[in-house]
């Protein structure tokens, strides 16, 4: 969970991780930021605090598989992915939410249809909440990867922010579609928003929120490793 405020009081962290199913709360993602921490130098400055919770997508068919999926979308929740996406709908139905945001790849889709179920808002899809583009990457089971590219695979683990294909380079465009994806969210008049999306975009919207650059993707490479 994400708490952006208009103060630079901190919130004690709490020391680890805890996950619980697909929810998971992180002592880097929960802090009050001032308006320059926010990603962005240009986003609207926040006039009340905002509650931002982020969910990744139950598992699919070709996470299942051990396929890049990237940005494509060609594969849908598992048996699994839908009953983890229901375990979170559980978990979070005690919780008050004005607004969902949501990737518009199916298998994010899917996941948030199945969480936001009885509630009164529509879904909100915003394209800049799908996965990161991995391009000529994506279709390709893991050890093709590795075989067909070698040394830019190995890029692509190791160095991330420098990771180039086809002409691209994936996380500095995931980096800035982060960046807009804040903007329309603090411009909603809700004070409590759910986010459900991709493991990659999501940790591009922590990152952002606290203000880092492209390259704390160097200390969070295992994001990639399963989008």
């Amino acid at each position: 969970m994400l708490l952006l405020a208009p103060s630079l009081r901190p919130i004690p962290a709490s020391t680890g991780r805890r996950c619980r199913g697909l929810v998971c709360c992180s002592s880097v993602s929960e802090q009050e930021l001032s308006p320059n921490l926010r990603p962005g130098a240009s986003l609207l400055p926040l006039r009340e605090a905002k509650r931002v919770v982020l969910v990744r997508h139950g598992q699919s068919t070709w996470n299942a598989e051990g396929r890049i999926q990237g940005s494509s979308d060609i594969s849908v929740l598992t048996p699994k992915g839908e009953s983890q996406a229901e375990t979170s709908r559980q978990m979070l139905l005690s919780d008050s939410f004005d607004a969902c945001f949501t990737s518009p790849l199916a298998r994010s889709r899917r996941t948030a249809e199945i969480i936001w179920e009885g509630r009164g808002e529509d879904l909100i899809p915003d394209s800049d909440l799908r996965e990161i583009d991995l391009y000529s990457f994506q279709g390709l089971l893991k050890h093709e990867g590795k075989e067909r590219y070698g040394v830019l695979y190995q890029q692509w683990q190791k160095n991330a922010p420098n990771f180039s294909i086809d002409g691209h380079y994936p996380v500095r465009e995931l980096w800035d579609r982060a960046q807009n994806c804040w903007e329309r969210i603090l411009a909603h008049d809700g004070k409590s928003v759910l986010v459900v999306a991709h493991n990659a975009v999501n940790q591009a919207l922590v990152a952002t929120s606290l203000g880092g650059c492209c390259y704390v993707f160097m200390v969070v490479l295992v994001m990639l490793r399963d989008v």
